[in-house]
C-alpha cells in the first residue's frame, strides 16, 4: 500500500467513526404518570345519621362574648338527588326561632359545601370571597340588617374531650340597624 491509500484508508475510518459517534441514540420516552386529583378535607361530614349540637352567642363591638345559654342542633336526614346531583337533607333551627325547623339540601362540590340553589355555604380554602351580602327588610323600606356570609378562621385547632379538630368558620354576621335589636 503507498502512502496515498493509507491516507484515504485512514480518513474513511475516521469520518465512519465520527458520523456513526454522532448518529443520535433513540431516547425511550418517558411516560408523566397522571396528576393525582386535588384532595380536600372533609369538614362537612355530610352523611345520613350525622348531627351537630351548637351553642348561640353574641360579641359585642369590643370583641367581648356573651353566651345565651341556647343550644340548637342539626342533622343530615336523607339523600335525594337533585338535577343529577346527590344531595343531603340537613335539618336544623331557623335563626332566632329555636322551635321552630328549618331543611335545605346540600352537597360537597371540591372544596364547597353548596346549597340545591347553589348558594355557597363553606369552603376548606376560599377565604377571601364573600358568600353573601344582603339586607333583610321589614315592609318595603325598612331595613333590619345587613348580613354577610364568608370564611375565617383557618385551620384553627380546637380542643374537645374527645380530641382537637381542624376547623374553619363559615362567618355569618348580622349588623343590626337603630332600631332592631
Amino acid at each position: 500500500m503507498d502512502m496515498r491509500q493509507v491516507s484515504y484508508l485512514t480518513g474513511v475510518v475516521l469520518l465512519s467513526i465520527l458520523f456513526f459517534s454522532c448518529a443520535k441514540d433513540e431516547e425511550p420516552e418517558v411516560v408523566q404518570p397522571s396528576p393525582l386529583p386535588a384532595q380536600y378535607p372533609n369538614f362537612a361530614q355530610l352523611k345520613v345519621g350525622n348531627y351537630w349540637v351548637y351553642e348561640r352567642f353574641d360579641i359585642d363591638t369590643l370583641g367581648n362574648v356573651m353566651s345565651r345559654n341556647e343550644f340548637d342542633s342539626c342533622y343530615v336526614e336523607t339523600d335525594t338527588v337533585i338535577n343529577g346531583f346527590s344531595y343531603l337533607k340537613v335539618v336544623k333551627p331557623k335563626p332566632y326561632l329555636l322551635n321552630e325547623l328549618e331543611f335545605s339540601y346540600q352537597r360537597d362540590s371540591l372544596h364547597y359545601i353548596v346549597n340545591s340553589d347553589g348558594k355557597i355555604l363553606f369552603s376548606s380554602e376560599d377565604f377571601t370571597s364573600i358568600f353573601e351580602s344582603r339586607y333583610l327588610l321589614a315592609g318595603v323600606d325598612d331595613t333590619v340588617c345587613h348580613i354577610t356570609r364568608r370564611m375565617t378562621d383557618e385551620n384553627l385547632i380546637v380542643h374537645t374531650p374527645a380530641r382537637p379538630f381542624l376547623t374553619s368558620t363559615a362567618q355569618v354576621t348580622y349588623v343590626m340597624y337603630p332600631n332592631w335589636s
